[in-house]
């Protein structure tokens, strides 16, 4: 699962011009969402990951759309 968080946030720090309207600490948080979900994670975001990014499940989603659409 690091290999693709890795992957999914340098896959997005190459959209410049869309990754500089949000934090850096979204981008990692929305990384590790969009990978949990990739790989089939269950579930997507939990609460210690909630407690330790300060992000909700709600707030990664309209990253995780972005990205996913660099993926797939």
């Amino acid at each position: 699962m690091e290999n693709m968080v890795f992957f999914l946030a340098e896959l997005g720090l190459m959209h410049y011009p869309t990754v500089i309207l949000y934090r850096p600490s979204l981008i990692a948080a929305s990384a590790v969402f969009a990978a949990r979900c990739t790989l089939g994670r269950s579930p997507f975001w939990t609460n210690t990951l909630m407690h330790y990014t300060g992000y909700s499940e709600e707030q990664l989603r309209l990253i995780f759309s972005w990205t996913s659409k660099l993926v797939f």
